[in-house]
């Protein structure tokens, strides 16, 4: 985890990652100098990275990176430019024009919540991951303009933007589970409850205010909010909620239920309470459609 005025993030393991030694070698990758805007991001800034995690920093701009190229996608250009302890020094060019074309797309989905018919929903999923670096990023050069990006992309929406998606495909994938018990099809049932279980778990986080868009680290994130929750079982509910769902989201992926139907019913029950907590958060379509078909 980041400490304020340290130069170093620890990694998992011995090893500590020198915040200058890394600038420098990734500005020398790229080209530039130190008025640039130049971030870490990714699992290390999130408190989740491992032994093996990549170093992943990124700069705006129209430069290209020299090193062994690994991604090429639209608006973004990445290369491993060196090694740390074992660990791929990554480095990112994020071209500005793509930039503000995801902030159009970002502004429209986020006005969508705002309507009761439907959320657009954004199409390229890399976008997400932008969204929530750029929201988490730690700034090693130039941490005003980092601030000036964050503003001019929105992520202070990306919460509750990732708190409706999540939750209507949680809702979605539920009532699936509720047809198949219906039609007998136990085992199918029961897997759709995991993948529901996933949905659940992320509108969890993102009501907490956590939006890392990977998978992968659901299980840790669960229980780590689960952790961070409150002692007191007397807590306002809007804070009690997201630590309780994700608790018993994380036990039930982990430990899945034998019997789906009762875990279905509990979960639509904690899923109501979630939504019901965050208010004006969860949008018309989330409280006026959604909501409802959980009973």
């Amino acid at each position: 985890m980041n400490v304020p005025g340290s130069n170093t993030v620890r990694a998992a393991g011995p090893a500590a990652v020198d915040h200058e030694a890394l600038a420098a070698t990734a500005l020398a990758a790229v080209g530039c100098g130190p008025e640039e805007l130049l971030f870490l991001a990714g699992s290390t800034t999130d408190g989740l990275a491992n032994r093996n995690s990549d170093l992943d920093l990124y700069v705006v701009g129209d430069f290209r990176v020299t090193g062994s190229e690994t991604a090429a996608r639209q608006g973004e250009r990445t290369a491993t430019v060196a090694f740390h302890e074992g660990r791929e020094v990554n480095v990112a060019v994020l071209d500005p024009a793509a930039l503000d074309r995801l902030r159009n797309d970002f502004r429209a989905a986020v006005a969508s919540l705002s309507e009761q018919q439907g959320i657009a929903q954004l199409v390229d999923g890399d976008n997400l991951k932008i969204l929530h670096r750029v929201r988490t990023g730690q700034a090693l050069r130039r941490p005003d303009r980092l601030q000036e990006l964050c503003d001019d992309l929105g992520t202070g929406d990306l919460p509750r933007y990732l708190l409706n998606v999540a939750a209507v495909a949680a809702v979605n994938r539920l009532n699936d589970v509720s047809g198949e018990l219906a039609d007998g099809h136990a085992e199918s049932a029961a897997w759709m409850y995991r993948e529901a279980l996933v949905h659940t778990g992320q509108c969890a986080l993102a009501a907490a205010g956590v939006t890392v868009p990977s998978v992968k680290w659901l299980v840790r994130l669960l229980r780590r909010e689960a952790e961070r929750g409150p002692a007191s079982q007397s807590a306002p509910t809007p804070v009690l909620a997201p630590a309780r769902c994700a608790a018993h989201t994380a036990r039930r992926l982990l430990d899945p239920p034998a019997d789906t139907a009762a875990a279905l019913q509990e979960t639509r029950a904690e899923l109501a309470a979630l939504i019901d907590s965050v208010g004006e958060q969860a949008g018309p379509y989330i409280r006026l459609v959604a909501r409802p078909k959980l009973g």
